[in-house]
């Protein structure tokens, strides 16, 4: 499933609650799993540890032991393509090269739920393919992705549903084309 919306709406605030990160305003917010959130580049992440300590680092975030990380890092190293890299520093590392890292990281162990924010449009042509296909196979064996993108292309292409979002609040939820164009006719963007 991918939300979308402009800048504003409460895309990034509604997989927060989701997450647990946020406390439903009103109402309440249930999640039936293990959830991850990938949001931002390189957040949890400290620039004097390097990318190898920083995925045990992060894998912790996410709730997953230090033994578990240790036996996933030669995955997330290969997924990455951060070899040469990888015993750096973070402090070094590109803003695409954070999200590489994020994103093989929090999709090397299998959650019930993913969550990614804005994170899939880093990178090369080539990475961002690779992304796409290792997001389609979560979807498979996995159950839930949720999405925040504006990249109306990749959605067409990974989501079955989307869930519009406007001024705060949820418009409608539905076949990716039909909210494409609601979106549309609504920010008359």
């Amino acid at each position: 499933m991918e939300i979308i919306g402009k800048n504003g709406s409460g895309k990034s605030t509604l997989l927060r609650i989701i997450s647990g990160i946020y406390p439903a305003d009103e109402g309440y917010c249930e999640a039936a799993g293990s959830v991850s959130l990938l949001a931002g580049l390189g957040t949890g992440f400290s620039g004097h540890q390097t990318g190898r300590e920083n995925a045990i680092l992060y894998g912790s975030i996410l709730g997953h032991s230090e033994a578990v990380m240790v036996d996933k890092l030669p995955e997330i190293i290969q997924f990455s393509e951060l070899e040469a890299f990888i015993d750096e520093p973070v402090r070094t590392y590109s803003s695409g090269m954070k999200a590489r890292l994020g994103l093989a990281v929090a999709t090397a162990i299998h959650p019930d739920i993913l969550l990614i924010d804005e994170v899939l449009g880093v990178g090369d042509p080539q990475f961002k393919e690779k992304s796409k296909k290792r997001i389609l196979d979560l979807v498979k064996s996995t159950g839930t992705v949720v999405l925040v993108s504006h990249s109306f292309g990749l959605m067409k292409d990974i989501c079955d549903r989307l869930v519009f979002m406007h001024k705060g609040k949820i418009v409608d939820v539905g076949d990716p084309e039909e909210i494409i164009k609601l979106y549309y006719e609504t920010t008359g963007s």
